[in-house]
């Protein structure tokens, strides 16, 4: 037991000293987990050594380990509770809709969700300007075509696909495709803009691959570093600042590979999702209670975004986001 716990300190330790690597990368993508687990370890630890030398275990190294580790797990619940609390903020949304206010749902859809009538449901009851969705297969496309052909005659994709697959744009108004012609794989974003209320706005849909092995791990901060270095070389095509950057970018706030957006975004786009406390954007299907926030909204200071929250898509590991965009 002893052992367990020294492990477990090293282990839940390790992202305070190497915060860049893959193992901590996952441990930082759960800190209220870790930090949970953290508290119950000062518990177990504490009380398990009481009553090992209420038994006559007198070792005088079991008196100091058990106050060494219960100061361990308490300090790494407080360093990981604050690590996951900094991001977010107490700054409501504008609550005033205006008369033309742009309603956008985005959603990653699950590649694999059947759910059709529920989420052709949530498209109907919403009744948003646009849909955004990343894993957008073929087979969506088939059952609710005839939706979306009615309501949404414009439609935007990344140049990689040539069909509705990937990253998906369905819209009630024109939209302008801005992607580069260059070669795109499989998680690459979508850019394009619409004309709102007389001036140009600008998306990009982004969606990089889940660090579920090293190998993604690697891949996702390629593709991060390679968004933001595209983001930039677009500055001289945007004419104003409307931006809008949305998508399932499978980082957290708390990873040092989030700088990579925050330091490209730096004074030009905002983050919204840090207006909602204990955000949880993604479930994880084989073990639901372990949730993450890796889908975010940043916009720049020349719109107002009212009434963002999540709302539930039938049949997705994520949750969607609902929301509003207005120019100030």
């Amino acid at each position: 037991m002893i052992t367990t716990i020294f492990v477990t300190v090293l282990i839940f330790l390790f992202p305070l000293f190497f915060p860049g690597y893959y193992a901590s990368e996952l441990l930082i993508s759960f800190l209220p987990y870790i930090a949970a687990i953290s508290c119950v370890f000062a518990i177990i630890s504490f009380v398990y050594l009481k009553k090992k030398m209420k038994a006559g275990y007198q070792h005088p190294a079991h008196r100091y380990f058990r106050g060494v580790s219960f100061l361990a797990f308490c300090f790494l619940f407080f360093w990981y509770s604050k690590q996951f609390n900094h991001f977010y903020v107490t700054e409501p949304f504008t609550q005033e809709v205006q008369t033309w206010s742009l309603k956008i749902l985005f959603a990653n859809i699950h590649k694999d969700n059947i759910n059709y009538e529920g989420i052709k449901k949530t498209i109907s009851d919403n009744d948003p300007d646009m849909l955004m969705f990343v894993e957008f297969a073929d087979h969506h496309y088939e059952h609710l075509k005839d939706l979306l052909k009615a309501k949404y005659p414009y439609t935007n994709n990344t140049t990689r696909s040539k069909t509705f697959v990937g990253s998906m744009v369905f819209s009630k108004y024109p939209l302008t495709n801005k992607a580069e012609d260059f070669p795109q794989w499989m998680r690459r974003y979508g850019y394009f803009s619409l004309v709102y209320s007389g001036q140009q706005l600008y998306f990009y849909l982004v969606h990089t691959s889940s660090p579920d092995s090293y190998d993604h791990f690697v891949m996702r901060n390629n593709q991060l570093r390679s968004f933001v270095q595209d983001f930039q070389n677009h500055e001289s095509d945007r004419k104003l600042d409307n931006i809008v950057v949305v998508g399932d970018f499978n980082v957290t706030p708390r990873s040092p590979y989030y700088d990579i957006l925050t330091t490209a975004f730096s004074g030009e786009l905002e983050n919204q999702t840090k207006r909602i406390p204990f955000l949880f954007t993604r479930r994880f299907k084989e073990f639901p209670l372990f949730q993450a926030h890796i889908d975010h909204v940043w916009t720049t200071p020349s719109l107002a975004v009212q009434s963002l929250k999540t709302i539930t898509l039938p049949g997705s590991d994520h949750r969607a986001f609902l929301f509003t965009i207005d120019l100030k």
